[in-house]
């Protein structure tokens, strides 16, 4: 059995809400727009949980998998989940940081500006650009390959997938891409605190930057793959 990073067994149980975590008297001093501040950053927070929740799905119920039974190669497994490790190590560090925010201790880091935005943005466009390819190699390989198929049908029964397949859990490091900026804005909407709000505003146009640089590298992959498979077609017919 694969051994599972020590690090992702606690995502294995849903966070407490941030209600849970104060006192009455605490959230009667609140007002309403702190307690919709806390409500944003604490989905902010949640659904960064569930992402790493997920990204351990892909990493402990499909790609490690198909290695060790030599289903796939350790390059062909490391061309349909490129980076995943470091995805997964990224994500960890950002609930982190997100978990401290909710908490209200001091950080001063954010993980969308400076080294690690460049970071942060290296890393998902690779593992974004290449899904559309990941996704149809392994439709072609259920095709083919019966074994393979049912490698996919047995890992997608399993009640850690949430009743998701595959084809479901790939795109979701894009589609976390796309909330971000919409969380931070909506955080910096509710926030009293001129430089806070600042802060975090910035951290959302980060966010966007790195979104437009993901989509483009995604849309320049595409384009390659269409070229590619044209190409390949018409070397066949003739």
């Amino acid at each position: 059995l694969e051994e599972v990073d020590p690090r992702l067994l606690e995502f294995e149980q849903d966070p407490a809400n941030w209600r849970e975590l104060a006192s009455p008297e605490a959230l009667a001093t609140l007002s309403k727009k702190e307690i919709k501040r806390q409500e944003v950053i604490n989905e902010l927070f949640a659904t960064e949980h569930a992402h790493v929740r997920m990204l351990s799905v892909l990493q402990t119920v499909f790609s490690k998998p198909m290695e060790r039974v030599a289903l796939l190669t350790a390059t062909e497994v490391a061309t349909i989940f490129p980076n995943l490790d470091e995805i997964i190590d990224m994500h960890c560090e950002s609930f982190q940081l997100f978990r401290s925010v909710l908490r209200k201790q001091v950080h001063n880091k954010s993980l969308f500006d400076g080294t690690e935005g460049e970071w942060f943005q290296k890393l998902t466009a690779r593992f974004c650009s290449h899904q559309s390819w990941a996704l149809e190699q392994i439709k072609i390989r259920q095709k083919k390959d019966p074994r393979f198929n049912s490698f996919i049908q047995e890992s997608e029964s399993k009640p850690q997938c949430r009743r998701l397949q595959l084809k479901d859990i790939i795109p979701i490091e894009m589609q976390r891409l796309t909330k971000y900026p919409l969380l931070l804005e909506n955080i910096a909407k509710n926030t009293e605190n001129t430089v806070e709000k600042e802060r975090i505003k910035q951290s959302a146009e980060c966010c966007r930057k790195i979104l437009n640089h993901v989509n483009e590298e995604v849309k320049v992959m595409e384009n390659f793959l269409v070229r590619n498979t044209q190409f390949i077609t018409q070397f066949t017919v003739s």
